[in-house]
């Protein structure tokens, strides 16, 4: 008597007893057939956690150590989307990168605004000064003496101290600070929109290596459960042949199907450390810590959206589109700066020192020969410069602006064909992933009542063991199938909602 094998159609529904249900967000309901929405089984895979090795058999005990994961302060075992791209946000260090060239962008923005602030600076000095030298003088009237030139040796040293404070405002340079200005602000308003991308990017990678660890502990426990049907199966063919119900050679063909799928497993096992280590180190963790995405919950899909709504979204809210649209704008600026150029500048400045001389010179016929002085330096005026010719330089700069500002709106049109492209490419796999989770669904569904079918009639001889192996193998298609559905229809929303900006991160 054939022993009657645990059904998987509950396919992944008898998986309950591995872990939570792990359904995708927008996809754990199927697309509405005749307005009734279909319920769609979810694997549920256990996370491999340090301390409790993958079983069977290259991965098993005793194991290597790369299928070990080792827990890390301050990062939760078990993490959700959310939590993780925070963890990304904090620790990666592509995003640090980036976030250090905005600082630089701000920084320029920050300092252009202290243009129109007058400029204050103060010098002081202290110092002294030798001399060593002849010194004649002509006596000519004296009547006690005959006219005549005396010469006589002197020696000096001068102590000087001296204090200045200057004050400069500017009046006039023909708009060109406030054009600077104005360049320094829409720079820095791309500059994190840019930065806003990048962090939505980033939070892209994040969520694709999240599905990307969900799947492959999904594919593993499924393979797991398939081996553990085949091996099932293996041990009922053994028994058939035992009792002469059965050709010896059918058990070449129950145990190659269980040794194909003992293979599947070792290679999905793999897949989920490789998966696990890429997932770590997009938060920028080690690969080997024990950071394990948690099982999603279920959550209804919506109708599929329109191209025109997406893209006037996208339009709207896409960070890069921001971005090129100020970068256009920092341009006109920057053209209007090096015009300006040839503008007058006229600036007023007042000034304020004082400086003190004291010490002795020899030259000099006077008791103590003492100097002491001091002196106190006041100024206030205007300063006007007026550009003549500067051989050329103001031309090619507004040259270069000029290009400049072409490049600018030519990017600008560029990003806009760019999101048009990314809308609708990203609108067209949402809409097909979700179709294909249907089939996929059906499929699996099939698969399972098709085996169910074809051991029923082997165990009565109505079918061979070829067809029980034909139908197993084809039940193990449509669960690798239905699983890369399941989750390429969650990555398919992340990337939609990619495309179109449509996020809750903030700067």
């Amino acid at each position: 008597m054939m022993i009657r094998r645990p059904q998987i159609v509950t396919v992944l529904a008898a998986t309950v007893a591995l872990g939570a249900l792990i359904p995708t967000i927008g996809a754990a309901q199927q697309v509405p057939l005749n307005n009734a929405p279909i319920e769609v089984p979810s694997p549920q895979p256990r996370p491999t956690l340090s301390g409790s090795p993958l079983p069977y058999p290259a991965y098993g005990t005793p194991a290597p150590d790369v299928a070990a994961l080792h827990p890390k302060k301050g990062a939760p075992a078990s993490i959700s989307l959310q939590n993780a791209v925070k963890i990304a946000v904090a620790l990666s260090p592509v995003f640090a990168a980036q976030n250090a060239e905005w600082a630089a962008i701000h920084a320029k923005y920050t300092s252009e605004q202290q243009a129109v602030y007058p400029a204050l600076s103060a010098n002081g000095s202290i110092g002294k000064q030798y001399e060593n030298g002849t010194v004649s003088t002509t006596v000519t009237a004296l009547p006690s003496s005959q006219p005549g030139e005396i010469s006589r040796f002197g020696q000096s040293t001068i102590a000087q101290e001296s204090a200045t404070i200057t004050i400069e405002q500017l009046i006039y340079d023909g708009g060109r600070t406030i054009a600077a200005i104005h360049s320094a602000k829409s720079s820095d308003y791309a500059g994190r929109a840019t930065l806003l991308r990048n962090l939505q990017t980033l939070a892209l990678n994040v969520a694709t290596t999240y599905y990307a660890v969900l799947q492959d502990n999904a594919t593993v426990a499924a393979d797991v459960q398939l081996v553990h049907e085949f091996e099932v199966n293996e041990a009922a063919v053994a028994a058939q042949i035992r009792n002469g119900a059965a050709a010896r050679s059918d058990i070449a063909a129950a145990q190659f199907q269980t040794a194909q799928a003992r293979g599947q497993l070792v290679t999905a096992q793999g897949a989920a450390i490789g998966a696990q280590a890429v997932f770590n180190t997009t938060l920028g963790l080690d690969a080997n810590a024990e950071v394990v995405p948690k099982s999603l919950g279920n959550e209804p899909t919506g109708p599929n959206p329109t191209y025109d709504k997406s893209l006037e979204r996208a339009l709207l809210l896409r960070p890069d589109y921001i971005s090129s649209n100020y970068t256009v704008e920092a341009a006109k600026e920057n053209l209007r700066y090096a015009k300006l150029a040839r503008f007058p500048v006229l600036t007023a400045a007042a000034t304020d020192g004082v400086a003190k001389n004291f010490g002795y010179d020899t030259s000099i016929p006077v008791a103590g020969h003492q100097t002491n002085g001091s002196s106190n330096t006041k100024t206030l005026g205007l300063n006007l410069s007026v550009p003549i010719y500067d051989q050329g330089i103001t031309n090619y700069n507004v040259a270069v602006a000029a290009s400049q500002l072409d490049q600018a709106i030519a990017n600008l049109q560029l990003n806009k064909l760019t999101v048009e492209s990314d809308v609708r490419s990203a609108l067209a796999n949402l809409i097909s992933s979700r179709a294909n989770l249907v089939q996929a669904h059906a499929e699996l569904t099939a698969a399972q009542v098709s085996l169910d079918a074809t051991q029923a009639q082997y165990r009565v001889g109505a079918a061979t063991i070829l067809n029980v192996t034909q139908a197993e193998a084809n039940l193990s298609t449509a669960q690798a199938t239905y699983i890369a559905a399941l989750y390429g229809t969650q990555t398919a929303e992340e990337n939609y909602l990619y495309a179109v900006g449509l996020t809750d991160i903030q700067l």
